[in-house]
């Protein structure tokens, strides 16, 4: 049996995610406004370590609750969640997956400059700026190994491993989540890309 490389796996990981997005139903769900302080949602999430993720705060936008992947293609289909995608880390970044027709609807509220603030399960609290954000047509959205447009770019044609180099391949947190057009709740996707803060 071939032994698989890191670039491999990554690019396999990748494919799953993309198949897992393509075939789940589209039940749009639009976010209540966030009112609360980052503080009193900090205070309702589990305690655990000082460098286990919890929470995702975003003043008037979210306030999300972080949970692990339980495997390589499992991402939250549970409202207000959103998903660690474990494979990021791998590349550098923090990585965050949730469904357009859940948390995922709250990421096209955020531009640039948006401050987002991660919550660790000491309470502790962490600030990221969003300084790019990157969106994608998938070319045979319900393909694993499909070619993507970049919207910025239209001219520009790029493989998957392409497209998770240019995202997770950053040492930022991402944001991850689907794009729908024309009924097609896999038409692109979207990713947020937010550097440290301080």
């Amino acid at each position: 049996m071939k032994k698989l490389t890191l670039k491999h796996k990554i690019l396999s990981l990748f494919v799953v995610l993309i198949i897992t997005f393509s075939f789940l139903p589209v039940t749009p769900v639009h976010a209540a406004t966030n009112t609360t302080s980052v503080e009193t949602f900090a205070a309702t999430l589990k305690k655990t370590d000082s460098s286990q993720l919890v929470g995702v705060f975003v003043k008037n936008v979210m306030a999300v609750k972080v949970v692990q992947q339980s495997s390589a293609a499992y991402v939250s289909s549970s409202a207000g969640t959103v998903t660690q995608f474990g494979m990021a880390s791998q590349a550098g970044s923090i990585g965050l997956l949730a469904h357009n027709y859940l948390s995922g609807g709250s990421f096209s509220k955020l531009g640039s400059g948006t401050e987002i603030i991660l919550v660790f399960g000491d309470g502790s609290t962490k600030k990221y700026q969003v300084t790019s954000i990157k969106k994608y047509q998938a070319l045979s959205p319900t393909d694993p190994y499909s070619n993507f447009v970049n919207l910025d770019s239209p001219d520009t044609t790029l493989s998957s491993s392409d497209v998770f180099n240019e995202t997770y391949g950053s040492g930022a947190l991402v944001l991850q989540t689907c794009i729908s057009k024309n009924g097609n709740s896999s038409w692109g996707r979207l990713f947020i890309i937010a550097t440290s803060a301080g």
